[in-house]
């Protein structure tokens, strides 16, 4: 069974689906969500379900921007826009780099607060999180050219001192879509903006879905 909530106004025409990052869940996302649905006054879908007859808006947070994107790419006619947070489109060394120190972290101990969100599931989650970006064979992996597919338009943001990937992150999806993209990149932020930077970027966002 798919784990997902609704939020916000029932009766909306519109629906922001937010997709997480790898070792991300519901909670996780903590009261962003609702708080941006509030101010839109439209409907929340906090992960991945096909919607008949709606304004889709997939908002995706690092490996979940990763799937807004493909998602967008595949099936151009059914969503409105993107808003992808530090989204990846190819991999980075810094990307490698971040998750060395992630991992002896866990090993000491010091993110066991995922059991909070995963249950005893939780070293299962941080280490296929690991294994995967780690797998040599995955050090190739681009979605560049499916990037071409994206004729909606996007906000692409990403903070400057993100520890998980660089600006050149953002450049590709701007320069590969099709659509129109809107780039937020605010300084003295790291992967997750949504948290960091909350206040800024949910004026960020609801300028962005109010002027499509």
């Amino acid at each position: 069974m798919l784990h997902h909530k609704f939020i916000g106004n029932s009766e909306s025409n519109q629906v922001i689906i937010f997709l997480h990052e790898g070792l991300g869940c519901i909670e996780m996302w903590r009261d962003y969500p609702e708080q941006l649905c509030n101010k839109l006054n439209c409907r929340g879908l906090i992960y991945d379900l096909k919607l008949e007859n709606k304004e889709i808006i997939l908002y995706g947070h690092s490996d979940g921007g990763s799937i807004a994107l493909i998602y967008a790419s595949k099936y151009p006619n059914q969503v409105k826009s993107v808003i992808t947070e530090a989204a990846h489109v190819f991999v980075e060394d810094v990307t490698l780099a971040g998750i060395a120190p992630a991992k002896e972290a866990f090993l000491q101990g010091k993110l066991d607060g995922l059991k909070k969100y995963h249950g005893n599931h939780y070293v299962e989650v941080f280490n296929a999180w690991v294994d995967i970006w780690n797998d040599p064979d995955f050090r190739d992996w681009n979605i560049e050219a499916e990037l071409k597919q994206i004729t909606c338009l996007q906000l692409v943001i990403q903070g400057v001192n993100d520890e998980y990937g660089t600006l050149k992150q953002v450049e590709s999806i701007a320069n590969h879509t099709k659509g129109q993209s809107t780039r937020f990149t605010p300084d003295n932020c790291g992967h997750a903006p949504f948290k960091e930077l909350t206040t800024e970027v949910l004026k960020e966002v609801e300028a962005f879905v109010k002027n499509i």
